[in-house]
């Protein structure tokens, strides 16, 4: 019988160990330096499925890494890690924050009534387990972004904030982390994440952190970024999908990423991301 469980630990560089809050830390970490949000992926399931498609397995999320350096958006990232921490013994549920996102709720492998908000299916630098305490969390600032959790006036309900500078960069997120959800729960979001004017099928995006080296690459159609921890930018306006290919296979190191083939299906709907 095939078990992915060594598989996955292998690609994430990381051994098997008893669950805490520490080894929590460290998949989180390795999760998001190693796979990337993508939404490349997401662009070729619709054209192959000829509409909504799946949330992959662990087993294809794992080979399609392997073969084309894909990660995902937060369905595949975040439902693929739960699986992952399951199975190497620690306890929780699925959330939805937000309309159409994903996360993943811990209990505190060292106090079991304490509840670990995990997210590695964001753009935003969430690498730690964020501890539920009933009061406001910020999470220090990384690359000029900073995360705020604020509590709402019912036990256990909290918003989400995402700030760059002085804007708020994402809608606000109020959720419940008492919200439980199974897997099959998010079916109808799934679904509408892959209609024709949704924005992950109209756009071409790629975000990777690397949070030992301080800093995160993003790509957004033609506009590749660079952000260091210190909140430091360089942005390039890329020309050509030769300039788009070098970028992923130099910066990203995803050679294999099958942005060509994404690019040509946002063509034929009519987006030239290269245009002015």
């Amino acid at each position: 019988m095939y078990s992915w469980q060594s598989d996955y630990l292998q690609t994430l560089n990381l051994k098997k160990e008893t669950p805490s809050r520490k080894y929590l830390k460290k998949i989180i970490r390795a999760h998001v330096r190693t796979f990337p949000f993508e939404n490349v992926s997401k662009l070729i399931m619709h054209d192959q499925y000829k509409g909504a498609a799946p949330i992959p397995s662990v087993k294809k999320f794992l080979e399609d890494h392997w073969n084309y350096h894909t990660g995902g958006t937060c369905f595949a990232l975040n439902s693929c890690l739960f699986d992952l921490l399951l199975s190497l013994g620690f306890k929780g549920y699925l959330i939805r924050p937000g309309e159409e996102h994903m996360a993943i709720i811990i209990r505190d492998p060292e106090r079991n009534e304490r509840l670990l908000y995990v997210d590695v299916g964001t753009t935003a630098p969430l690498f730690d387990p964020i501890p539920f305490r009933g009061r406001k969390h910020s999470i220090p600032p990384f690359a000029g972004e900073k995360l705020l959790f604020l509590p709402g006036e019912n036990h256990g309900e909290y918003t989400y904030i995402r700030v760059r500078g002085d804007q708020i960069t994402d809608k606000k997120w109020t959720f419940s982390v008492f919200n439980e959800m199974k897997l099959e729960d998010f079916a109808p979001w799934v679904t509408s994440t892959f209609q024709q004017e949704a924005v992950f099928m109209n756009v071409l995006r790629c975000q990777l952190w690397q949070p030992e080296k301080r800093r995160g690459l993003s790509l957004v159609n033609r506009r590749f970024t660079i952000r260091n921890g210190s909140g430091g930018v360089l942005t390039k306006m890329l020309p050509n999908r030769n300039a788009l290919q070098q970028v992923l296979m130099e910066d990203f190191k995803m050679p294999k990423l099958p942005a060509a083939e994404a690019l040509d299906i946002l063509e034929k709907k009519g987006i030239d991301i290269f245009e002015d």
